[in-house]
């Protein structure tokens, strides 16, 4: 496959593997010149060999909520923290805001621990028993726990990332996008009340992957009920939350860096709405990045090799290498 990348600045193509193999091989890194804008590494330098293994604490309950929904996994990377914690992306599930499992996207976490980054995969309410912003609420839940057990982790809660597929990755760049909005935007996308003291505990978001995300349901049908079982109506019916829910409304300037991608095939959530995101957060003055991966529909680009580098490669960059000023 070759994975054609779009950024800000240009557009550049990378050769990758070919073939859906389980687990990919280590890749060269991003070049330099893919991005107008340096990233800050994570505190204290460190200089990290491959994790020989990993190690997974399973079923930690990370909410209030009973059963599996309350639920995470942690993946712990075999080296030595940096001196400031491990940095940590918070991985969440696709499966149509009704399905899914935290074990379902236990590749990308896996992945992420041998990198050096502790991943932390999290279960949240489903839809239809449990409406928008339910699954929303229950990221801010997992981002908080990071904060409340980074001594017990040895996590650096100011290195925290956020990464998910399909509908996990809307509830990501949903988030990202949501968290520099006022207090009462905010509001509107979650069940918690504008005084509720769980608002003031939420880590900044350092950085934020997704794949296959839906950006913009503002212009669905009005009258289409196709999202009433996630959005609890139609449009016209829950016009407020179908703003709320949309991660395209909430584009601004101080949103962090994105890397996006998507299958060219993908008649899922079509590329053209992940396209249109994308130019929005770069006029924006966003740094974002939209890798699109030839010919493979919505599944097929979830085990691909190339979304699987591309993850990886991201996080790598964002955690781990220095910033690089260019002269003036």
């Amino acid at each position: 496959d070759t994975a054609t990348q779009d950024t800000a600045s240009h557009t550049t193509t990378n050769n990758t593997a070919s073939g859906n193999q389980a687990k990919p091989k280590k890749s060269p890194k991003v070049a330099s010149g893919d991005s107008e804008k340096p990233h800050k590494g994570a505190g204290g330098t460190q200089k990290k060999s491959p994790a020989k293994r990993v190690s997974v604490e399973k079923d930690q309950p990370f909410s209030e909520q009973k059963g599996k929904a309350g639920l995470c996994d942690v993946y712990l990377p075999a080296t030595d923290p940096p001196e400031n914690g491990y940095p940590v992306v918070i991985v969440i599930h696709g499966g149509g805001w009704a399905a899914g499992d935290k074990w379902s996207i236990a590749t990308y976490s896996r992945l992420l621990a041998e990198e050096g980054i502790v991943a932390v995969a999290i279960n949240y309410r489903l839809a239809p028993t449990h409406k928008f912003p339910a699954q929303l609420d229950d990221v801010r839940a997992a981002m908080i726990w990071v904060h409340v057990n980074a001594q017990r982790f040895k996590l650096n809660s100011k290195q925290v990332g956020l990464f998910g597929y399909s509908a996990g990755g809307h509830l990501s760049v949903l988030l990202a996008s949501l968290a520099d909005e006022t207090m009462v935007v905010r509001a509107a996308a979650s069940n918690w009340s504008v005084t509720d003291a769980r608002w003031k505990q939420l880590p900044k978001i350092r950085a934020v992957c997704a794949g296959g995300p839906p950006c913009d349901f503002r212009s669905l049908p009005i009258d289409n009920s196709a999202m009433a079982y996630f959005l609890g109506g139609s449009r016209r019916e829950k016009p407020v939350a179908y703003i709320a829910a949309s991660p395209a409304a909430h584009v601004s300037c101080d949103d962090p860096v994105t890397q996006l991608f998507h299958g060219e095939g993908d008649a899922l959530v079509p590329l053209a709405g992940t396209r249109d995101f994308h130019k929005s957060q770069v006029n924006a003055g966003i740094d974002s990045r939209l890798t699109v991966i030839p010919k493979q529909g919505h599944m097929l680009t979830f085990i691909s090799p190339t979304a699987y580098q591309t993850v990886v490669n991201f996080f790598r960059e964002v955690f781990f290498e220095p910033v690089t000023v260019p002269p003036r």
